[in-house]
């Protein structure tokens, strides 16, 4: 790997890493994260979930996209930091 290659990829990393993980686990990370989250307001509250059961299906299935435009963001922010220093380092910029 060239030199400037491999000082904007060393630099990136330090403050917009690339996302490791692929979309779907992203998504399945926020239903999970909803999942627990639902579970501790209702233990906190004392609501059974059971009977809200719907209710928890559907924020599921709205948390599973927002976990993959997470990674897209995460994703564009590492692209975008990487052509910056690309560019800082005197490299150009690479498609």
């Amino acid at each position: 790997m060239e030199p400037h290659l491999e000082k904007a990829r060393l630099a990136t990393a330090g403050y917009a890493p690339a996302p490791e993980a692929s979309a779907l686990i992203y998504g399945m990370i926020g239903m999970a994260l909803f999942s627990v989250g639902m579970w501790g307001a209702g233990r906190f509250y004392d609501l059974p979930l059971i009977s809200h059961l719907s209710f928890i299906v559907v924020g599921s299935l709205i948390a599973f996209p927002v976990g993959i435009w997470l990674r897209k963001k995460r994703k564009r922010r590492h692209v975008d930091a990487y052509q910056a220093e690309l560019a800082r380092l005197g490299g150009g910029r690479r498609s």
